[in-house]
């Protein structure tokens, strides 16, 4: 707490108690603006946490909706960024409050405003790498919505590929991402994933779940995602094309590296090839 106390008062810690896996994250007020100020803070020998952390420094935007990085911290035990915060609450948590009869306006308006974020991120050859619910900030103020996207630390710059661990959220996932082929990563990405997240605040739960992690992996990696009748047949055409993959006729960890590459490419040619388009398609339902 060292790495605070002194300029900062604690306001409430953001990250759920039980879970430090990726290290802590709390809300302070600086004490002589009152600004509010996320911290992120993980010890050096939580390895997977202390290096996504320090990925998570590396992606500092001056664009409203995405992350600006105040400061660091560092000593020999710990590390911690400083963040801007953003306020709102996690897309999930908004979405309960949309009647069933605004949910298609209200996705549009969500899809305008997540434009600019995804467009800059696509110019600059980043993906984000972990779209999901809690990722995605919503805020109605003085009756404008207003979006944001948080936590980068899986993104990286796809012009210079990180080496690293197979790392991605299981449910959000793009088959691409779940096989650490990240030479495969494209725009298409983030948008499957944004996909994902749709269908999950549609219907309440995600496509092709399973109890069984390494089931639920395989079935992400290659079964198409069927239509279920709680989404509206309109938005469902675009989220059948946003989600396209390949059917491996076998586990693609056994197969020829270069056939694993263009099974998964050819597939990504199949989607929407960037946000602008994608978003085009639910104006249109």
């Amino acid at each position: 707490m060292e790495a605070w106390k002194e300029n900062f008062t604690l306001v409430r810690q953001l990250s759920r108690k039980q879970s430090k896996r990726f290290g802590v994250t709390f809300l302070l007020q600086e004490n002589s603006s009152k600004k509010l100020v996320v911290f992120k803070l993980s010890d050096k020998s939580n390895i997977i946490g202390y290096q996504q952390l320090k990925n998570e420094k590396e992606f500092n935007f001056i664009l409203k909706g995405l992350p600006t990085i105040l400061d660091s911290f560092e000593n020999e035990t710990q590390f911690g960024i400083y963040k801007e915060f953003e306020e709102g609450e996690t897309i999930d948590l908004f979405w309960k409050s949309v009647k069933r009869c605004k949910r298609k306006e209200k996705l549009k308006e969500i899809s305008n405003n997540l434009q600019p974020l995804f467009q800059h991120l696509e110019e600059q050859n980043i993906t984000h790498a972990d779209i999901k619910p809690e990722n995605i900030i919503v805020q109605q103020k003085n009756g404008k919505l207003e979006c944001a996207l948080i936590d980068f630390g899986l993104a990286f710059d796809r012009t210079d590929l990180p080496e690293r661990k197979t790392l991605f959220q299981l449910g959000y996932a793009s088959p691409e991402l779940i096989l650490n082929r990240l030479d495969c990563v494209d725009p298409s990405t983030d948008i499957f994933s944004l996909c994902l997240v749709i269908y999950k605040l549609w219907t309440g739960k995600l496509p092709l779940s399973s109890s069984h992690p390494a089931m639920m992996t395989q079935l992400q990696i290659t079964y198409p995602i069927e239509k279920v009748w709680k989404i509206p047949k309109s938005l469902w055409k675009v989220l059948e094309k946003s989600l396209v993959k390949h059917h491996f006729k076998l586990p693609a960890n056994i197969m020829d590296k270069d056939e694993v590459r263009i099974a998964l490419k050819e597939a990504n040619t199949r989607r929407y090839r960037n946000f602008l388009d994608f978003q085009k398609a639910i104006n249109s339902i």
